[in-house]
């Protein structure tokens, strides 16, 4: 189903910028379109029965009309037919922190369709609270363990004891892979109320170390500056954000740090150590808008947790916007 929704959400959008065809015509061809590159026989297999099913006529409808927007808005093609739609696709970019892109149009236009999410990036914590998101080092580190080992252990020792689970090593890094799936299994909700002290106890070094660690990163206020940027995906090239979110479509251009210094400036970014049911850091960034002297606020939090359930493999970091994304300085509605 996911790969499906991603297919319609990308490629749809894709064609949506095809002047000459509408989707009946697409999918009522015997070939997919010449422009269309990078789409393989089983994604468009895939697509073709996802029209034909008609379980997502709205989704399908959804992306065109983003498509057909970028077509004909002046900072996208401006009406003119484009020679070349790249897919992205699923394989894994070489290099660290690349553009976040689905699409490319003619060697130009970088697209990144984004539905229904607030997520910015997920990175390891390692690299969010070490080295502010500058290197992608030590990304399979056990995070909890390096700030927290002593809280982890007192969570871990109160869980098996909880469970009365036999023959479980004194040490969490210990547990065996079988042992590990007991743990998720038996822990697979919330947390038990029996064990809401050591819960709150290892949250709360978890969220204030955190914190802490990437405070002390944040050095100076160019260091902050360009955290904001790498928070908010700004790149030395400009690309394009098309999708929806609860409030609407979403159409907007992604500013180079460039233009974002024309714009406006960079004032402070602050970093809040904060609970919600698990380990969290919120940020606030406070911008001026050069155009009209509005200082704004940007803000986001970010979870820190098992990736794959309590106790098993190292966490991950979520980083999420909070501020709706067509008031983010730095983003600009098409």
């Amino acid at each position: 189903m996911s790969k499906t929704l991603t297919l319609i959400t990308e490629v749809v959008t894709g064609i949506g910028m095809l002047s000459d065809q509408d989707l009946d015509q697409v999918f009522l061809s015997a070939e997919q379109p010449s422009e269309l590159i990078g789409v393989g026989d089983l994604e468009w297999n895939l697509l073709r029965e996802a029209w034909e099913s008609g379980e997502f006529g709205h989704k399908f409808d959804a992306a065109f009309e983003d498509g057909r927007y970028f077509l004909h808005s002046a900072d996208g093609l401006r009406d003119r037919h484009p020679r070349l739609i790249e897919w992205k696709g699923p394989h894994q970019p070489p290099e660290h922190d690349p553009l976040p892109a689905d699409l490319r149009i003619d060697n130009v236009f970088i697209i990144s369709c984004k539905n229904l999410s607030k997520i910015l990036m997920n990175p390891s914590p390692m690299s969010l609270f070490r080295t502010a998101l500058t290197s992608d080092s030590n990304t399979g580190s056990d995070w909890y363990a390096e700030i927290a080992r002593g809280e982890l252990q007192g969570l871990y020792l109160a869980a098996i004891t909880y469970l009365d689970l036999r023959g479980f090593p004194d040490l969490p890094i210990d547990l065996s892979r079988p042992q590990r799936d007991i743990l998720k299994k038996r822990l697979e909700r919330r947390w038990p109320d029996e064990l809401s002290e050591e819960v709150e106890v290892f949250i709360r070094a978890v969220s204030e170390r955190s914190a802490q660690s990437l405070e002390g990163t944040l050095e100076s206020h160019r260091d902050k500056e360009r955290f904001y940027w790498k928070l908010l995906r700004l790149h030395s090239s400009p690309y394009f954000i098309l999708g929806r979110q609860p409030s609407g479509a979403m159409r907007l251009r992604v500013l180079t740090p460039w233009d974002f210094r024309r714009t406006y400036e960079f004032r402070d970014l602050r970093v809040i150590a904060d609970t919600a049911g698990q380990p969290q850091v919120k940020w606030e960034a406070e911008i001026e808008d050069l155009r009209t002297s509005e200082v704004r606020i940007v803000s986001g939090h970010i979870e820190i947790r098992w990736s794959h359930g309590k106790f098993c493999g190292a966490p991950e970091a979520k980083i999420y916007l909070d501020t709706p994304h067509e008031q983010v300085c730095g983003y600009l509605p098409i």
